[in-house]
């Protein structure tokens, strides 16, 4: 059952990339334009934290500071969403790479106790990750449901009874700005999921060349 559902996620995620795809000559013509047409909120601030990467080198805030950056929460025996989630950060960076910005992508591992910096390695390379642009998160427990829960404002929770979910966590990315404010949540799931980030991103983009 298992296998099973890992085949249909990762034809989801295949079709994630696709539809990605689609999206990204739209987007980049959509660059073009010089001045934010509107202002996003700010939902929020992340805190300090203190992680270790695929490399097993250490990365806190410090490592983003004024990088825009997307961030999402996985980890690698996911059954569920996550194969789809993580493909939907590999087509962000692909488009990330054809503006030459320096926003970074940031997934953070919620089976810590599973998930090595080896662990996480092998599973970025299968979604091809350019690891200067993407980084995979891990460390302690405490600190990662911090990060997850006060930090990020995602749902995160290791009880739950379901054997091919066992970590419940949410779907949804998060864009951030320089200044480490949340500036929007968007469900990975969704089909629309990207063009909005991207569009979102566009405005980020365009904030931070006027600043």
């Amino acid at each position: 059952m298992q296998n099973s559902r890992r085949i249909i996620w990762a034809i989801a995620a295949v079709a994630v990339i696709g539809t990605g795809l689609f999206f990204l000559n739209g987007w980049m013509k959509s660059q073009e334009v010089k001045a934010p047409t509107r202002v996003l909120p700010s939902l929020g601030t992340i805190p300090a934290f203190s992680l270790t990467t695929q490399d097993n080198t250490p990365y806190s805030n410090t490592d983003l500071k004024g990088k825009i950056w997307v961030a999402d929460l996985i980890f690698t025996n996911c059954a569920g969403t996550c194969p789809m989630l993580s493909a939907r950060m590999a087509s962000l960076q692909t488009a990330i790479k054809k503006t030459g910005s320096n926003v970074h992508l940031v997934s953070v591992s919620v089976d810590p106790n599973n998930d090595t910096p080896d662990v996480l390695k092998q599973y970025g390379k299968t979604f091809q990750a350019d690891f200067t642009r993407w980084t995979f998160l891990t460390g302690k427990v405490s600190t990662i449901y911090t990060l997850a829960k006060e930090g990020f404002h995602l749902t995160l929770d290791s009880a739950h009874e379901d054997v091919q979910e066992p970590i419940t966590h949410s779907e949804r990315l998060v864009l951030i700005d320089g200044n480490a404010n949340i500036r929007g949540y968007y469900n990975g799931t969704e089909v629309d999921a990207e063009s909005k980030l991207l569009a979102d991103l566009g405005e980020l983009l365009r904030e931070e060349k006027v600043q």
